[in-house]
């Protein structure tokens, strides 16, 4: 079968040519463009009657899509806008495996959906292997990533679907008292290869919106990873458990990645969404952490009985398509190098509404008590002679009466002022005057100052046991509080830190010394002020001693981030 290329006009990749098709899981490519790949899900199934059950699963998914097309059980079919291919290959001595491949065109963008079913001879079980691929005219539209139904519907067809430990099912599971311990062994195994997601329950709505949001988002992420709904009852024990950097609580939801320590963790690894972040419709958390996860899984290598097998699905065409690997190889680097930057511009905007947001709090809630303070000063009838002090007294810009610094040095002196619940020697505060001259400074001079008030808050309410700042960031609701996303706070650094002993002496910070008798200890949690602004990006690191002999917050770090060097920025 030979079909026309697209439109040139249409700005959509042609297909390519029957040889990269045959191999699969390979996007067309031309001198221009490549087709991006957004979902792959491979997983183990019984090897009995699998590549007839998939056959039966591919031709119902195709007849409800567009009732015109005919899956062949080897060969070609065509209709205007869409087209199926199926390739197959048997040896009695190694197994056999099939491919299907499914386009669908219009106007503006292709979507190529590729299966792919391999069955060694004499293993009890055989591989599903499905890819998801799109090009657009519209390229700069983020595409929603979700799974095919034909995902849902195979690990329904076939009920024995796994990868490796984690089974695989298109209904999320409900995590309770019991089966706390399965899950902590699935969580910790070795030999786990799959995201587990865990939903905890909002209590903020109703139980529904909890479910509904775990199902949809099940459905979402069918094949590629496991998704469970904490509920209620088992609340406690799962942040028992877990602790509180890996827990996850009031609404949120956590992507727990493999290769999980539980005795020193590491939780920027696994993604938390907070509630407010997962959309207000149910399935949108699904897209947002699929979203999240597409750049990752799809990397995802084949299994080794497709390597072995895919020499009856390629014939005498691998030179050939070994070029054109290459050619994807370096089409893919250049794409991720893209998608990489435009990840970072997405969370710099996110950053900047978060914050903008938060002054906005901020501002009415300052309003606020100018109102109840007038009307004090009304009730004690003494507002004329209020007013005849604030024209004497207060600048014209009204930074006296609000409080907020307007430089990063005014924030640590403010804050030697204000709160007396933090310790901010001046041995901490380093090179302030560099931030102060750089185009954001008055942006992280409010910023910063926050984060101080939030630590000076929390000193004034912490309760020994309670899961430290982070928890209290995530639990807490008000002007003063600071976000516990991953962009803006982090309670350890990674092992890569720890370990160096360069990197780790620059952490090595002043501190009251009635925490420390030598007036300096290791300090690894910090405050991000700004994600953006490279290595003058401004950190706070701090010392939680609200437990202690002082009670206190103890600051040991506040100035630029190349102070605080690391890997990417040593």
């Amino acid at each position: 079968m030979h079909r026309e290329p697209l439109p040139v006009s249409a700005d959509v990749v042609p297909r390519a040519p029957s040889i990269l098709r045959a191999r699969g899981h390979l996007a067309p490519t031309c001198t221009v463009s490549v087709v991006s790949l957004l979902y792959r899900a491979l997983w183990q199934a019984d090897a009995e009657a699998l590549i007839e059950t998939a056959h039966r699963e591919f031709c119902s998914w195709v007849s409800s899509k567009d009732s015109r097309l005919e899956v062949p059980d080897n060969g070609d079919f065509e209709v205007p806008g869409a087209d199926v291919r199926v390739v197959e290959g048997t040896d009695g001595e190694q197994g056999d495996i099939k491919r299907w491949v499914l386009h669908e065109d219009d106007e503006h963008k292709r979507w190529i959906t590729t299966m792919t079913a391999v069955r060694a001879r004499g293993e009890p079980e055989g591989w599903l292997w499905i890819d998801l691929e799109n090009v657009s005219k519209n390229y700069l539209e983020r595409a929603d990533v979700a799974a095919p139904r034909l995902a849902r519907s195979l690990l329904d067809a076939l009920p024995s679907s796994h990868r490796g430990p984690v089974k695989l099912q298109s209904s999320e599971h409900k995590l309770g008292p019991g089966r706390m311990a399965a899950f902590v062994a699935q969580l910790e195994h070795p030999e786990r290869d799959l995201p587990l997601i865990v939903f905890s329950p909002d209590h903020r709505a109703s139980a529904e919106v909890s479910i509904q949001r775990a199902q949809r988002a099940t459905r979402a992420l069918s094949g590629l990873c496991q998704v469970h709904l904490l509920v209620p009852q088992g609340e406690e024990e799962f942040r028992d458990t877990l602790g509180s950097e890996l827990g996850v609580w009031a609404g949120a939801c956590r992507v727990y990645l493999p290769n999980i320590s539980l005795v020193a963790p590491d939780p920027r690894r696994h993604r938390y969404f907070l509630a407010r972040n997962l959309g207000r419709r149910p399935g949108d958390a699904g897209l947002r952490i699929s979203r999240y996860l597409s750049p990752l899984v799809t990397r995802q290598r084949a299994p080794l009985a497709y390597v072995k097998l895919r020499h009856l699905l390629d014939a005498d065409y691998q030179a050939q398509i070994d070029e054109l690997w290459a050619e994807w190889n370096l089409q893919t680097e250049q794409n991720e190098q893209m998608e990489g930057q435009l990840r970072e511009t997405e969370d710099s905007y996110i950053d900047a509404l978060t914050e903008v947001e938060d002054l906005n709090d901020l501002q009415a809630h300052v309003q606020r008590n100018l109102r109840d303070l007038w009307r004090a000063i009304d009730a004690a009838d003494v507002r004329s002679r209020v007013a005849s002090h604030l024209r004497d007294e207060i600048p014209k810009d009204g930074s006296a009466v609000l409080g907020l610094p307007e430089s990063c040095a005014e924030a640590a002196e403010l804050a030697r002022q204000q709160l007396k619940d933090i310790s901010l020697p001046e041995a901490a505060c380093r090179d302030l005057d560099r931030l102060d001259q750089a185009i954001e400074a008055a942006v992280w001079a409010k910023t910063a100052w926050r984060g101080l008030v939030a630590l000076n808050s929390y000193a004034q309410s912490a309760v020994p046991g309670t899961g430290g700042f982070h928890q209290w960031c995530s639990s807490s609701i008000g002007e003063a509080t600071w976000s516990a996303s991953s962009k803006k706070l982090a309670m350890v650094e990674s092992d890569s830190v720890r370990q160096h002993e360069k990197l780790r002496d620059a952490r090595i910070l002043p501190v009251d010394s009635r925490v420390n008798r030598s007036g300096r200890v290791f300090m690894e949690a910090h405050l991000k002020i700004s994600q953006g602004g490279g290595s003058l990006a401004p950190r706070i690191y701090f010392y939680d001693d609200t437990a202690g002999s002082t009670g206190k917050v103890h600051v040991g770090y506040f100035g630029p981030h190349y102070h605080m060097p690391n890997k990417q920025t040593n």
